[in-house]
């Protein structure tokens, strides 16, 4: 069609193909890639996404292992974490100690020892029970742990861990408990004249002397502390107690 002046005539061309939009040089591939994806990213990431999720399943099914084997203990391993309860004077028995305590008097200072090892005196405004301990073990030694110790159990609930104002060489705490005999020893609490009456001492030796077994049986005993019983003791109170040679 002619073009008159003042006309323009629009050029039309057709469109390409997409396919033919991509040139190549001679000896390469074209990139056949999605347009904005970072090449090998996004699965590296889904990989390190899938192997955490696998490790927290595998987590998960572990403890449940453990969960289920811990409930299934046979009756007679299960029984044998009661707390076993006695008397003063009385040997008490589980399947791993026998205990019994065999005095219990109070003083208001007692022996330790000083950095350079000398034995020393140490008081207190409040009183140290002392509660004479002796214990044996049917099968395998056993010792007191610092972790997990014998504690003083008052009638209100309170715990009274054994003192620390005193030196763990002059306690029950410097005695192995082994088959076929018995050791002796003292352990010293530094309690109030009120958390006295109704005391019971609860008694928890430790296989490890870093591991605790929370299931591990213990003893309870009554020490006898009524409130007459508590009276009288208070008012015989030692003004001093020497503990050397106390843990043979």
């Amino acid at each position: 069609m002619p073009v008159t002046q003042g006309e323009t005539q629009a050029v039309t061309h057709p469109e390409t193909p997409v396919d033919a939009q991509v040139e190549t040089q001679p000896g390469t591939q074209p990139d056949t890639r999605p347009v904005g994806r970072a090449a090998g990213k996004p699965r590296a990431r889904k990989s390190l996404a899938r192997r955490a999720a696998g490790a927290v399943a595998g987590l998960a099914l572990a403890s449940a292992a453990i969960y289920a084997q811990t409930c299934a203990m046979p009756f007679e391993q299960r029984n044998s974490f009661l707390t076993t309860k006695g008397n003063l004077g009385q040997a008490i028995e589980t399947n791993q100690f026998t205990v019994k305590v065999t005095s219990v008097s109070a003083a208001k200072a007692v022996d330790t020892k000083d950095f350079s090892g000398d034995v020393t005196k140490v008081g207190t405004s409040n009183l140290f029970l002392l509660t004479n301990v002796s214990a044996t073990a049917p099968r395998e030694p056993v010792q007191l742990s610092t972790i997990g110790p014998p504690v003083l159990l008052t009638a209100d609930g309170k715990r009274y861990q054994p003192t620390d104002k005193v030196d763990q060489s002059l306690t029950l705490f410097n005695k192995w408990f082994q088959p076929g005999f018995w050791s002796s020893g003292v352990l010293v609490f530094e309690v109030p004249r009120e958390a006295l009456p109704g005391a019971r001492l609860v008694f928890i030796p430790s296989v490890s002397a870093i591991v605790v077994d929370n299931f591990a049986p213990e003893a309870e005993i009554d020490l006898g502390l009524s409130d007459d019983a508590t009276t009288r003791l208070i008012s015989r109170a030692e003004e001093y107690h020497s503990l050397v040679n106390k843990t043979s």
